[in-house]
């Protein structure tokens, strides 16, 4: 998918939400009945509060002679958001299509790399952002010569490459923390809801790991994920070599 494209489907995405919020607002002078919340609530799912929008990516494992590699693009340099920076294959899901769908469709339309080539073996964790976006990430086996034949997006994608997944085993990223501090709006009635003049708002942090790797700088959300990744390898392979 195009960076205009998405960027048209996450605006249509939040003006549908905004319009839903409006239909749903009963008139101010009814309330139903006990019997009539009973009915309504009857057999119902919780729903969150918060509407994510949901994207996909896939986790690239190239088969080669040499071991297993793992393969990350550089986003191209003139697109608006997020230019020259390292990502997974991936972007945000159609209606109709599941999380592993969506993964394997935008990985075909920035790379050129076919679902039938793809041997998908689970989805690796799911990342939520600060955006109110949830980003399911997808474990994928490539073989090595199908990967040699890639297609590049040059309108989504600079370049490819790949790191060996034994120089991430043996990799340590450099953990940091990026503050996310919340504002409340300036016509705020603090005085109201507080009785004070402002309101210690919460204060978060945000993990953000950086690995250094083979001349490459693998930061941010493709960081988490590339974390992510190493830590479930060095788990389960220690659980099988202890069995």
């Amino acid at each position: 998918m195009t960076e205009k494209k998405n960027q048209e489907r996450m605006d249509a995405t939040l003006a549908a939400e905004m319009s839903a919020d409006q239909a749903g607002e009963a008139p101010a002078s009814a309330a139903p009945t006990a019997d009539e919340l009973r009915d309504l609530f009857a057999g119902t799912a919780p729903v969150p509060e918060n509407r994510f929008r949901h994207y996909a990516v896939l986790v690239p494992l190239i088969r080669r002679e040499d071991g297993i590699h793992v393969l990350y693009e550089v986003r191209a340099r003139d697109l608006d958001r997020q230019p020259g920076e390292i990502c997974f294959p991936g972007g945000m899901q159609e209606p109709g299509e599941t999380w592993q769908e969506c993964a394997l469709r935008e990985t075909k339309e920035e790379i050129g790399l076919a679902p039938e080539h793809v041997e998908v073996l689970n989805e690796l964790t799911v990342i939520y952002g600060v955006g109110r976006f949830a980003m399911h990430c997808f474990l994928g086996l490539v073989d090595g010569e199908a990967a040699e034949g890639l297609q590049i997006s040059s309108q989504e994608v600079d370049q490819v490459f790949t790191v060996p997944l034994r120089d991430l085993l043996d990799a340590e990223p450099e953990d940091y923390r990026a503050k996310l501090i919340q504002y409340g709006p300036e016509d705020f009635p603090y005085q109201r809801v507080t009785g004070a003049d402002s309101y210690p708002w919460s204060k978060m942090t945000s993990p953000v790991p950086v690995y250094d790797v083979n001349g490459w700088a693998i930061w941010g959300l493709t960081g988490r994920v590339t974390k992510v990744l190493v830590e479930e390898i060095r788990k389960r392979w220690r659980q099988i070599d202890g069995a």
